[in-house]
């Protein structure tokens, strides 16, 4: 071996080592926004480097669509060890960093090719010395630093149109997006396999039919890669729509609470006035009974009065009236569906905190306790219950829904709220109106499952900054 042969074999490794750490480098890039740290994204990159560059200097022979895949389920293993969440995203992210990794090196290569074709005109190929800083130039310049821009378009574009981070994905999402990139890593098995065939067939490699061939690919890369920057996008108004679709339930939801609220208000406020138009002559049938010494008859008339004027009012006093109906409506839900309500709510002393603001909150969380409690009335023997309470320390009001709950409480780990879907079990309608309601105060929402006096049962405690008074 002359020095020029080996300034390339050295070169070649260095290359190659080289490449290994820019596509690493990516692979960081693209999984960073899918993991819950930087430093999960730096270990999944790391581990496809050291993958990679086993294979590579390994002493014997392995088939690149194997050496790839290898790297590739390398990624998805150690993304799913590290944040073990939201699987299917993850190998959606996995096989299409697989699809980048082939698709912007054969881009670059169809570009070199040409450059190469352009320069061979002019030079004498007996130029060794030449040739070779030719090759050190084109590979570092022209195909080092054009794929690293490349790959870091195309890694920007797509997290671009994808549009958000973790997020789960069903059945049918995951299918809309893993179908492009997976059709890029079947297309790059099948290059593969050609050029063996083609290779192996004619002894030589299939890309010296220079010219319509590289075309073609490089045309093919493009509509692959633009498949999957369109899909990830449409993707992206598909859940934007879901998103505002579900807001407006939220709010056609709150109006309809809001409409009911006026209703039993203005029957409140009807039956008040009755009752004060005939107090008159409620007191004066009193006083003609209690003069003629009718006591008994008298009593039994109060007695009946008094629980008039107490259905009327009803026995929950909150501090404030629009509060009140809410939870004298919600106590007598509860007690036809018999479930016990224990409610210790006190509205705060302040004009800081908007009614409205306070019902949506009771409305949403009461509906979902109730709901999430009678799913577990498959015992009948089983007692259920509800509570309600609040408290002020300082200028935090924390108000606190608790109910019995003995299933599995399914959280999703980038919100901390459960499922926002009726199918799943416990708590998920509303919370994302609660928590819009109490970010308005600074404050925010917590859900978990605890143990209180050996029951077990969910808490929601939603928390709220009012200033002092």
């Amino acid at each position: 071996m002359n020095r020029i042969e080996l300034c390339y074999s050295i070169f070649s490794v260095f290359d190659n080592v080289f490449n290994i750490l820019i596509y690493s480098y990516f692979c960081m890039v693209w999984t960073r926004p899918f993991l819950d740290h930087k430093r999960k994204a730096w270990i999944t990159g790391g581990a496809y480097a050291a993958t990679m560059l086993a294979l590579d200097f390994m002493p014997w022979y392995i088939n690149p669509m194997l050496a790839y895949m290898t790297g590739t389920l390398a990624v998805f293993f150690v993304m799913c060890l590290t944040d073990r969440t939201y699987f299917t995203q993850k190998f959606f992210i996995a096989i299409t960093f697989f699809c980048l990794r082939w698709q912007a090196p054969r881009i670059v290569v169809y570009i070199n090719n040409e450059i190469d074709g352009a320069i061979y005109r002019f030079f004498s190929p007996e130029n060794d010395i030449f040739w070779f800083f030719w090759y050190v130039f084109v590979t570092f310049i022209g195909y080092d630093i054009f794929m690293f821009l490349l790959l870091y378009g195309a890694v920007k574009s797509i997290l671009w149109s994808y549009g958000r981070g973790r997020e789960h994905m069903d059945g049918r999402e995951f299918l809309l997006l893993i179908m492009p990139p997976l059709s890029g890593v079947v297309s790059y098995g099948v290059i593969r396999y050609y050029d063996y065939i083609y290779e192996r067939d004619t002894g030589k490699s299939i890309y010296t039919l220079y010219g319509s061939h590289d075309l073609i690919m490089l045309l093919f890369t493009l509509l692959s890669f633009a498949v999957i920057l369109v899909t990830t996008y449409v993707f992206r108004l598909w859940k934007t729509k879901q998103e505002e679709d579900r807001q407006r339930e939220i709010f056609y939801t709150q109006m309809v609470d809001l409409q009911n609220h006026i209703s039993e208000t203005e029957r409140l406020y009807r039956d008040l006035r009755s009752l004060r138009h005939d107090m008159g002559n409620h007191l004066m049938t009193l006083e003609q009974l209690y003069s003629k010494g009718e006591y008994e008859t008298a009593e039994q008339y109060a007695g009946t009065l008094r629980t008039k004027i107490q259905d009327i009012s009803g026995d929950i006093s909150s501090g404030n009236p629009v509060t009140d109906v809410i939870l004298s409506g919600r106590k007598k839900e509860m007690e036809e569906k018999d479930i016990q309500f224990s409610c210790d709510f006190h509205y705060p002393v302040t004009d800081a905190v908007n009614s409205f603001d306070i019902s949506i909150i009771l409305n949403n969380a009461l509906s979902n306790a109730i709901e999430a409690v009678e799913r577990e009335k498959t015992d009948s023997h089983k007692k259920t219950y509800v509570s309600l309470s609040s408290s002020r320390r300082k200028n935090m009001y924390i108000i606190v829904i608790a109910n019995t709950f003995s299933k599995t409480l399914k959280t999703d780990p980038a919100s901390g709220l459960p499922p926002t879907t009726k199918s799943e079990e416990g708590h998920g309608f509303g919370l994302a109106g609660i928590r819009h309601v109490a970010r308005k105060y600074l404050g925010d929402i917590e859900i978990r499952k605890e143990i209180f006096e050996g029951e077990e049962q969910c808490v929601l405690r939603v928390m709220l900054q009012i200033p002092e008074t």
